[in-house]
């Protein structure tokens, strides 16, 4: 009987193995099978929808329908297919400029006074400076505010108001009506200098359960002198050609500070991408981030489609 190998020798395989796992293993396995990354492969500690807990446990605030009463204008945006899997969808004029307007004008307005005006004008938390609070993360267990995660502020939208049922519907039509789509309520994030969101995903892995964000609007409604406050998605490729450096950073130098695509956050235009693939799953490749503001500031605004267990046929 072959004797057992000591107790030194298998430390010694252990540690010899672990690293060569880890950096070539494990990359290797990656580049073959991008679509099911082990879960220890995160580039940054993971953090859940920040708004993906109290948001949900009312389900009564995602609304799932159109009014037949809204009266909104016709689209006029332009599209261009960045991806096809995951979908990555870059659109042009996705808000009209009274749109971006309608989101920004009377913020130094109280809400009184706000409400008091015809709804085409504003009727927006984001109106008044002070509805905007710290943004928060949530790590699956409990919500907090942690600057070190997320460094901005928030306002909810009233869902009332005419222009943002007309972005709902933009957002379900965009996606081809598509049927038990909902939207959950609107949140817009604004970044001062300085402010910013760490890699995380939209998703979280709860489609089998209780549903999950299926798709991600990220809308640049106002960048008032903004450098830098890009979106940075460090796992996917830029496309070959100059043509999509109007829309992404492509000076060399910014490249190498950061991984993957960055797209420029330019006024009234829009990401779309769809987080979940058929089967449920997350995609990995919808790891992002919102880069460090340098100068200025930038308001986006999130809108987010979900898909309930229960309502799917």
């Amino acid at each position: 009987m072959p004797a057992l190998p000591s107790f030194s020798t298998i430390l010694y395989w252990t540690c010899y193995l672990i690293p060569i796992y880890l950096f070539i293993i494990a990359p290797g396995l990656r580049t073959l099978f991008p679509g099911q990354p082990p879960a220890i492969f995160f580039d940054d500690d993971f953090y859940a929808p920040d708004e993906l807990a109290p948001a949900f446990n009312n389900k009564n605030d995602i609304k799932a329908e159109d009014s037949d009463e809204l009266n909104c204008p016709d689209d006029a945006y332009r599209v261009h297919l960045f991806s096809r899997s995951p979908l990555v969808i870059y659109v042009e004029d996705f808000l009209s400029v009274s749109e971006t307007e309608h989101l920004l004008a009377i913020r130094s307005l109280s809400l009184s006074r706000a409400r008091a005006l015809p709804s085409e004008i504003l009727l927006t938390q984001i109106a008044s400076e002070n509805k905007y609070t710290p943004s928060s993360v949530f790590d699956g267990t409990s919500e907090r505010v942690d600057p070190s995660v997320r460094l901005s502020d928030r306002a909810l939208l009233f869902p009332n108001d005419t222009v943002v049922q007309c972005l709902e519907a933009r957002a379900r039509s965009f996606q081809g009506w598509r049927p038990n789509l909902s939207i959950e309520p609107m949140w817009a994030q604004r970044y001062n200098v300085s402010g910013y969101y760490r890699h995380h995903y939209d998703w979280a892995g709860t489609a089998h359960a209780s549903g999950d964000r299926v798709s991600t609007f990220m809308v640049y409604v106002d960048t008032k002198n903004c450098t830098g406050g890009g979106t940075n998605f460090p796992r996917l490729r830029r496309p070959r050609g100059p043509q999509w450096c109007r829309f992404l950073e492509c000076d060399e130098e910014e490249q190498q500070k950061e991984r993957g695509v960055t797209f420029k956050p330019i006024k009234g235009n829009a990401i779309f991408w769809e987080n979940l693939k058929p089967d449920g799953s997350g995609y990995w490749e919808t790891w992002h981030a919102a880069l460090p503001v340098r100068s200025g500031s930038k308001v986006g605004l999130n809108i987010w489609s979900w898909y309930q267990q229960s309502q799917r046929t």
